[in-house]
Order: structure tokens, then sequence, then C-alpha cells
């Protein structure tokens, strides 16, 4: 299974690559503005999401800030919060985005059915969910763990 998953993922990343470089965009940074249509979020949520460390979000942040993207502002309720939403231009290159993964969508559902992809959507949906499940799990029991010096 692994084989066929690193195949398609190499090829779909090739795929956004070259799309996402007309709109001078990284492959994640086009992720996390599809994922900021749903509106504002905070910082840490767009960590979870992704499964990714928060250095790692805050530099492609900062990098959508700069390009006039998204916008960056301390959550008055909690001020060690950033919430994160998209700005109109952003809104503006989402719909590209959005495109190009339809069309990605397209190549790759050529010949499915509908249920066929539905049912593709479900088993990895629950696969990503287990792998997730367990990488917490790891984490937590190494947090947990005490060292007899």
């Amino acid at each position: 299974m692994n084989q066929y998953i690193g195949i398609y993922r190499r090829c779909e990343l090739l795929y956004i690559r070259s799309e996402f470089e007309k709109y001078a965009l990284q492959p994640l940074e086009g992720k996390i503005l599809y994922f900021l249509r749903k509106g504002c979020c905070t910082q840490e949520d767009v960590c979870i999401y992704f499964n990714m460390d928060k250095g790692r979000i805050a530099r492609n942040l900062s990098e959508l800030e700069e390009k006039g993207l998204v916008c960056r502002v301390v959550n008055e309720s909690n001020k060690r919060q950033k919430l994160v939403s998209l700005t109109s231009q952003g809104r503006q290159v989402l719909s590209g985005i959005d495109r190009i993964f339809e069309e990605w969508d397209a190549v790759c559902f050529s010949g499915f059915t509908e249920q066929e992809r539905c049912l593709y959507q479900d088993f990895v949906k629950r696969i990503a969910e287990n792998a997730m499940e367990y990488r917490h799990s790891q984490i937590n029991q190494k947090e947990g763990c005490t060292y007899d010096k």
C-alpha cells in the first residue's frame, strides 16, 4: 500500500508545485490558504489541522502575510493567540487554488464512479485518523516516560 501512496503523493506534489508557481506559492502555503477558506481561526488550529510544528506554520503564515494573502492579529480575548484570516487578495487567489485541486481530482478519479470516489475518500480519511491517533499516542507515551538515573 505505501508504495502506491508514495507514487501518488510524488505525482501530486509535482503537479501542485508547478501549478502553484503561477501564484508564487509553495505547496504548503496554498494548502493553508485552502484551509483558511472556512474563516478566521487561530494559528494553533492551523498547526493541529496540518499536524505540523508551530515554527513551520508560523514561517509559512509570515510568508503569506508578506504576500498580502493572510492577516494575523492578536486575539483580544486571549492575547497569547494570533487569529489568522484571508485577505481579499487571498480570497481571489483561493479561486485559482480551487481550480487546481479540482483539476487534480479529475485526473486522479478518472474512470471512478461517484460511489468508488466516496469509498476511497472515506477509507483514506479513516487511515489518516488511525495514523494521527497512533502518532499522538506515541508522543503521549514519550512525554509520560520517566528515566531512572
